[in-house]
């Protein structure tokens, strides 16, 4: 039995949630729950459809968003059988695409009648409700004005008084709200937000390794668009998935690297080109697969070359052909040593303040094998704070390591005055720098520069 991604596709992806089993609905007529538009009437048949005219289909998953908003008002004027059928094709086809937005509209598709609350309606608990549409229960929808933006909302309950996350919706943001048990809300982010978003993309399982892991995305500005629907990104793999993204309660109280805060930001400024990120997250076996037992490791390298990235991949718009790895600590030593074990897979490696000293009593470590594995196509981040004279958060090690990658052939320069190339090593030292997520978090700038330059 081969090692597996679990339920790792967009199409059946279940944000692990026992509350979360609503999905969202509308009324048939002209109640505004109905799906008016700025000017407060239906959009005309068929505007902004888009349907393929051999196929009759609207364009895949979100890009398809206007055309099944125009399928909605001609059903929800018409309920046609024919037209409730066209919908549902539709609807059925993007069962964990999230709401559909186009035209400053949003359509949600729930699994019984919910209100949908966020920060498009101020969290009104009687805004917006999903019902059945022309009382056909399988389209249980609700349809309402969303502006452009970044939006959090949730599902409620009135029976209940329960507030869930929506199943339908692999997209969310964490939450800092004490009375949110979940510390999750679902995301509704429109393709010209001018931000990104995260998505839960399922659980990576291994077999060999006898455990599994939660994988998370980070989905750059526009990904949705339509006009973006055929483009393909740079993927950055990134290990320790819990530290790094903007999570205030992980990492020992010193939040994650808010990776994703700072590719919006970066991204903006035009300093970085737009990536996809995909975080797995680590395991009571954490050590020992990133480095401390060298059999361990070698089957969770070999795992996640083999199984776990192929298999992520397919539920992204990744570029299999620019792919990058980056970690922290023991993180940090596996990426290096991913990096330079598959140079086929890999085009650039980032590690901040590796732990590079497993291995060190019995001469197996890195540093001992880099002559043997030998001068790759690979453009290499070092960084460290602490200081060499002791080695603390790795300083001393970080420096040998680097000046044998010089000794192999690359060639050095000091950040930010790198330039990304395969045969070049891009160096920091931040002096007396800790050895947390808080530290890397204020240089996850300086990698993510030099890996992924904006064109």
């Amino acid at each position: 039995m081969t090692p597996a991604i679990k339920r790792l596709d967009l199409v059946g992806v279940v944000i692990r949630n026992a509350a979360a089993t609503l999905v969202a609905v509308a009324a048939c007529g002209g109640s505004p729950a109905a799906g008016p538009d700025a000017s407060g009437g239906l959009l005309p048949d068929g505007a902004g459809a888009g349907r393929d005219a051999a196929s009759d289909a609207c364009p895949a998953g979100a890009a398809g968003a206007a055309c099944v908003l125009a399928l909605y008002d001609q059903a929800a004027t018409s309920c046609a059988a024919a037209d409730l059928a066209a919908l549902r094709t539709e609807l059925d086809a993007r069962t964990a695409v999230g709401p559909l937005w186009a035209a400053q509209r949003a359509l949600f598709r729930t699994a019984a009648p919910a209100q949908i609350a966020g920060t498009f309606d101020a969290w009104s608990t009687s805004a917006l409700a999903s019902a059945p549409l022309c009382a056909d229960a399988s389209l249980t929808i609700a349809v309402g004005a969303v502006p452009s933006g970044f939006h959090t909302y949730k599902l409620y309950a009135p029976a209940t008084q329960a507030w869930s996350l929506d199943a339908a919706n692999p997209a969310f943001a964490y939450d800092d709200f004490t009375g949110n048990a979940d510390g999750r809300n679902s995301a509704l982010d429109t393709p010209d937000s001018g931000v990104g978003h995260l998505v839960a993309l399922g659980e990576a399982c291994s077999t060999a390794l006898g455990n599994c892991r939660a994988l998370t995305a980070y989905l750059p500005p526009a990904y949705d668009a339509p006009d973006s629907a055929a483009r393909q990104y740079p993927v950055l793999f990134m290990h320790d998935g819990q530290n790094v993204w903007d999570h205030h309660d992980c990492c020992f109280g010193h939040t994650g690297w808010e990776v994703n805060v700072t590719l919006d930001q970066e991204i903006a400024a035009g300093k970085v080109e737009p990536i996809i990120v995909i975080a797995a997250d680590n395991t009571p076996a954490r050590n020992n697969e990133y480095g401390l037992d060298p059999a361990t490791m070698t089957a969770f390298m070999d795992f996640q070359v083999r199984e776990l990235q192929p298999q992520a991949l397919a539920l992204v718009r990744g570029d299999s052909a620019r792919l990058a790895i980056a970690g922290s600590s023991l993180g940090g030593l596996v990426s290096m040593q991913l990096a330079l074990r598959y140079p086929a897979t890999y085009g650039a490696a980032a590690s901040l303040s590796g732990a590079f000293w497993p291995g060190m009593d019995t001469g197996v470590a890195l540093r001992d094998e880099m002559p043997a594995l030998g001068k790759q196509p690979l453009a290499v981040y070092l960084d460290h704070g602490g200081q060499p004279a002791d080695d603390s958060d790795g300083a001393a090690d970080t420096i040998e390591v680097r000046d044998l990658l010089v000794h192999e052939g690359w060639t050095l320069a000091t950040s930010p005055a790198c330039t990304r190339g395969d045969s070049a090593v891009c160096y920091h030292w931040e002096p007396d720098a800790t050895h947390d997520e808080l530290a890397w978090k204020a240089r996850a700038w300086r990698f993510l520069e030099y890996l992924f330059p904006a064109s």
